[in-house]
């Protein structure tokens, strides 16, 4: 019985990644979280000149939206650079 050979969107040979860069993956991840937080709460608090707002705080729901969406995307964005950095999506030829 044949194997089936996994390729990449390009064709090549679809490699699996390692337990070394898997577990190297997620520790950048969390280390990339917290220094995206660290970024965007200082960025946040040099620009409103106010604390972000927390659940329990009366504040609009606008600026509730606002440092969600803000908190969200810096976060997300640098885990996930951070993960393709150690742990490329595609390996191969392109």
């Amino acid at each position: 019985m044949a194997e089936k050979i996994e390729t990449t969107a390009e064709g090549s040979i679809a490699q699996k990644p390692t337990i070394a860069q898997t577990i190297a993956a997620a520790i950048l991840g969390m280390l990339a979280v917290k220094l995206a937080t660290l970024v965007v709460t200082t960025v946040w608090r040099l620009v409103m000149r106010e604390d972000p707002p927390q659940v329990d705080m009366d504040v609009p729901a606008g600026k509730k939206a606002a440092w969600v969406a803000m908190i969200g995307a810096a976060t997300g964005a640098a885990r996930q650079i951070a993960r393709d950095k150690v742990k490329p999506p595609m390996k191969g030829p392109a």
